[in-house]
This record gives structure tokens, sequence and C-alpha cells, in this order.
């Protein structure tokens, strides 16, 4: 099953934390990271610079559907960054997320 890694910045910590606890509890990522950025993006044809929370979800083709749509559901941006990228990882790595996610 091919890897994805999906990346998704949130407002603050507690908004990534609430999406990320309820995606693994739906086994819609196996194992997600999250870090606090500093962003700088235009918006309502503004420069803008904010804090945001950088959160990579790991998961596979097959759950990107699903994951992407909770996501959408659930952000509270009305526009949220959810961008994909096709990986490839060591078959120990790989065997570990399609155990729990598959």
């Amino acid at each position: 099953m091919a890897l994805v890694l999906v990346l998704v910045t949130f407002p603050d910590s507690d908004s990534a934390k609430s999406i990320i606890e309820k995606v693994l509890n739906e086994r819609l990522a196996a194992c997600i990271l999250h870090t606090q950025v500093n962003s700088s993006f235009v918006w309502q044809d503004k420069n803008q610079q904010e804090q945001e929370v950088l959160a990579l979800f790991k998961t596979i083709q097959s759950n990107i559907e699903k994951l992407e749509q909770y996501i959408s559901k659930h952000h509270p941006y009305d526009i949220p960054a959810i961008l994909r990228i096709d990986a490839s990882a060591n078959p120990g790595y790989q065997n570990w997320i399609n155990s729990i996610i598959s």
C-alpha cells in the first residue's frame, strides 16, 4: 500500500491536537508529527505572518479521501491547506503503518 504524507496547518495546538486524536482513533493515519511553525502567506490581499501548528499525517492512499473529508469538516479554517505528498518508506516501517490503518 502506498504511503502518503499529508501536511496540514492549524491555528493553534488545541485545534491540531483535537483533530489529531480523532484521526488516530479512527485509524485514518498511523502517525502524526506536529510542531509550531512561523507561516507567511497572502490572505485577503494582505501579507500575513502567523504562528501555526504544522501536522504531518502518515497514511496510505486508500485513506486519503476519508482523511481529507474529516479534516475539511472539522478544521477551524475556512480553507484549510491539505497537501499530499506520495512517499515511500523502508519495508519495516511501511508494514507497521499498514498494520495500524489497514
